[in-house]
């Protein structure tokens, strides 16, 4: 995410991927993200961690579809995430 043209990015499908913990910290302190509208991270090993670092991401706020279904997050990190996204936030049957 360094360099590239993504700063008009509007939807990313990273979707049964393992972008863990760690890359979706990495794509929650991108400023260059600011713009997208959709991100897609079902089944991509996100944890509580990176739930953390999505829901307090400085350049998100501007998600309209957070999907985070299938991954190992906890009801606490859940909650994070709707209080941040509401119901832009999607992530049935992932509170372990």
């Amino acid at each position: 995410m360094a360099n590239g043209p993504v700063e008009n990015l509007r939807v990313l499908d990273l979707r049964e991927t393992r972008v863990g913990d760690r890359g979706a910290a990495a794509l929650a302190h991108s400023p260059r993200l600011a713009g997208l509208l959709e991100l897609d991270l079902a089944e991509s090993h996100v944890g509580d961690a990176g739930a953390k670092a999505l829901a307090d991401a400085p350049h998100l706020g501007g998600l309209l579809y957070l999907n985070l279904y299938g991954n190992p997050i906890s009801e606490d990190g859940a909650a994070r995430l709707r209080a941040r996204f509401g119901d832009r936030v999607y992530l049935p049957h992932s509170a372990t």
